[in-house]
C-alpha cells in the first residue's frame, strides 16, 4: 500500500512526486513512457523508433501525435512527459489568465501562485536565450512593420548554456546532476543527448528518486477504482506491437493523476462512462482548449541554414491575443515536413481547399517544392501562434461509426465558442516571413486541408471550478466527490493562456502540493 501513487511524470507528476516525497509520503509514479538516458535519445525525428510514441507499432520514443475529428494534437511521453520532446520555453501568461470567469473568483490566482512561480523558474533553471540567428532578425523586421516592435522578446527557456565540454551541476550546488552546456544544434524536440536541456529528469524526478521516490516506466493505467478509503489502480506493463502487456494492481491511500490531458480525459472519461468513478462532475471532457494555436512554417532556398539554435529563440506579438513564436528543428530532423503544405486562405474547409488546388495548379513548381523533403529543418522555421481568446471544445468516449465495436475518446467543437482552424494573425505573420527570407509559406496538412486545428498544447476537460455544477476538481486540485484523488497536469487548466504552459502547470501543481499536509 503506498500512500500517494502519481500517474504520469510530466511537469505536474514530477512536481507532485518530489513535493510528497518531502512531506513524508511513501509515493510510486507509473509512466506509460520509456525512460531515457541522453544517449538513448533519437538523433533525428526520421528516428521514429525513438523519437515517435506508438506502441502500438513498435515505437517507444518522445512524441506522441493524436488525430482526432476536430484536431491534431502533439504531446509527449516517456519518464518526464512532456519535458522531453518540448521547446524549453517558460512563460508566465498575461494577467487575461488569472482573470477568466471559470476561476477568478476562487483566488487572487496571480497573487498566490506568484511565490510557486518563483520556484517552478528556479528549479527548471529559466534564463534568457542567448542564440539570435537570421529568423530573428527577419521576426524582428515583421514585428516592427506591424508596429509591434515594442513586444519584441528573446525566449525564456530552461537550458543550460554552460561550457559544451565540461560537467558540473549549475543548479544545485553540486546536489544535482552533472550537466554540459548547450551545443546549439537545434535538436531540443528531439531529445537532447548533449544534457543541456533542463527535462525533468534533471530537476525534480532527479531529486524525487534521491528522496525514494520508485517510478515504473513502461506501465499504462487502464483503471483506476475507489476501494473503500483507497484506491485500486489496475495497469498493463510493458505493452507493445506484439504485446498487449502483463497486468498488474496496486493499492494507494491517494492519488495524483498527472497524465497529461489525453491520458488523464481517456482514463476517466472510461472510469465514469463504465460506472466505476461515475460521481466525477458532469464537468469532464469539458471545456477543452488548444491554446488557440496554429502551426505554420517558412521554407527558403536550398543554402539557407536556420537550424543553428535553441527549439524557441523569440517572440513578438502581432495584437494584444496573439504570440508568436519562432521555432526550430535540428540539422536532419525533416520528419515534420511531412505535415507541411503550402498556405491557403481563409474561408469553409471546401472553400480553402479549393483555394490551395487553384494555388497550386497556377504555381506547379511551388508544389514540388513544398514535396521535397530533404534539409526541410535546415531550410525551414516553424512559426507557433498562440492566442488567450476564448475558444474550446469537449473530448467525449462514444463509438465511432467506422469502428462502433468499441468506444474511444473523440472531440467535439463547442457551436458557442468553435476553435479556429484558420488564424488570419498567423497567415499574415507567415506570409511576411516568407518574404523577408525568400520563400514560401506554408500551414499544415491538418489545418489547411482536413480543416482540424494543430496544436502542441492541449489543455483542459478537468479545470478548476467553485462546485462539481462548474468544474472537476477545487482550487486545491481535489477532484469533487473523490477525496483523496487530485489532478496535477494540463487537464486542469481553465482557460486559454497565449503563452506556453509548462511553467503554468508546474506552478500549479506547486500551489496544489503545498496544501496538503505532511505526515504527522
Amino acid at each position: 500500500m503506498y500512500d500517494f501513487i502519481v500517474i504520469g511524470s510530466g511537469f505536474g507528476g514530477s512536481v507532485s512526486a518530489l513535493r510528497l516525497s518531502e512531506k513524508g509520503y511513501r509515493v510510486l509514479v507509473l509512466e506509460a513512457g520509456r525512460r531515457f538516458e541522453d544517449k538513448d535519445f533519437a538523433k533525428t525525428n526520421w528516428d521514429l523508433k525513438n523519437w515517435l510514441f506508438a506502441p502500438h507499432l513498435g515505437c517507444h520514443g518522445i512524441m506522441r501525435m493524436s488525430f482526432f475529428r476536430d484536431a491534431f494534437i502533439a504531446s509527449g511521453a516517456g519518464v518526464g512527459g512532456g519535458s522531453l520532446v518540448y521547446a524549453n520555453t517558460l512563460l508566465v501568461p498575461p494577467k487575461r489568465f488569472f482573470q477568466d470567469p471559470q476561476w477568478s473568483n476562487l483566488n487572487d490566482w496571480e497573487n498566490v501562485l506568484a511565490p510557486h512561480y518563483t520556484t517552478a523558474q528556479e528549479m527548471l533553471g529559466v534564463t534568457r536565450n542567448r542564440f539570435r540567428g537570421k529568423a530573428d532578425d527577419a521576426l524582428s523586421s515583421v514585428a516592427e512593420e506591424m508596429g509591434r516592435s515594442n513586444t519584441l522578446h528573446q525566449a525564456n527557456v530552461g537550458v543550460y548554456f554552460g561550457p559544451e565540454d565540461k560537467e558540473k551541476d549549475p543548479y544545485f550546488n553540486g546536489k544535482g546532476p552533472k550537466r554540459k552546456g548547450c551545443t546549439l544544434c537545434g535538436n531540443c524536440m528531439v531529445g537532447c543527448r548533449q544534457g543541456a536541456k533542463n527535462h525533468l529528469m534533471k530537476n525534480y524526478l532527479w531529486f524525487a528518486e534521491r528522496n525514494g521516490v520508485e517510478i515504473r516506466p513502461s506501465t499504462k493505467v487502464v483503471e483506476l477504482r475507489k476501494n473503500g478509503s483507497s484506491y485500486q489502480i489496475t495497469a498493463l506493463e510493458n505493452a507493445g506491437a506484439f504485446s498487449s502487456g502483463k497486468e498488474i494492481r496496486f493499492q494507494s491511500k491517494q492519488v495524483v493523476l498527472s497524465a497529461g490531458v489525453l491520458g488523464t480525459m481517456n482514463l476517466l472519461l472510461d472510469m465514469k462512462d463504465r460506472g466505476i468513478l461515475p460521481e466525477i462532475s458532469d464537468c469532464l471532457g469539458e471545456m477543452v482548449r488548444t491554446n488557440s494555436e496554429a502551426l505554420l512554417s517558412v521554407s527558403g532556398p536550398k543554402e539557407t541554414d536556420h537550424s543553428e539554435g535553441i527549439a524557441i529563440t523569440s517572440g513578438f506579438y502581432p495584437n494584444d491575443d496573439t504570440h508568436v513564436e519562432l521555432v526550430r528543428y535540428g540539422k536532419g530532423s525533416d520528419f515534420m515536413s511531412l505535415l507541411s503544405t503550402p498556405l491557403s486562405g481563409p474561408g469553409s474547409h471546401s472553400q480553402r481547399v479549393l483555394q490551395w488546388a487553384r494555388k497550386m495548379l497556377r504555381n506547379p513548381s511551388l508544389f514540388f517544392r513544398s514535396l521535397n523533403t530533404k534539409d526541410w529543418a535546415k531550410r525551414s522555421v516553424i512559426l507557433l501562434v498562440m492566442q488567450n481568446l476564448d475558444n474550446q471544445m469537449s473530448l467525449e468516449y462514444k463509438r465511432s461509426w467506422f469502428w462502433p465495436f468499441q468506444k474511444r475518446m473523440t472531440t467535439r467543437i463547442d457551436p458557442e465558442h468553435p476553435i479556429p482552424v484558420y488564424l488570419k494573425e498567423a497567415n499574415e505573420v507567415a506570409q511576411r516571413m516568407a518574404e523577408k527570407l525568400k520563400g514560401y509559406a506554408a500551414g499544415s496538412i491538418p489545418e489547411v486541408l482536413l480543416n482540424k486545428t494543430s496544436t502542441a498544447h492541449i489543455l483542459g476537460g478537468a479545470v478548476i471550478g467553485k462546485d462539481r455544477n462548474s468544474g472537476v476538481i477545487n482550487k486545491n486540485n481535489e477532484v469533487f466527490a473523490y477525496p483523496g484523488l487530485y489532478i496535477a497536469d494540463g487537464s486542469m487548466i481553465p482557460a486559454n493562456l497565449g503563452v506556453n504552459p509548462s511553467l503554468t502547470i508546474t506552478a500549479l501543481s506547486e500551489h496544489a502540493m503545498s496544501q496538503i499536509p505532511s505526515i504527522s
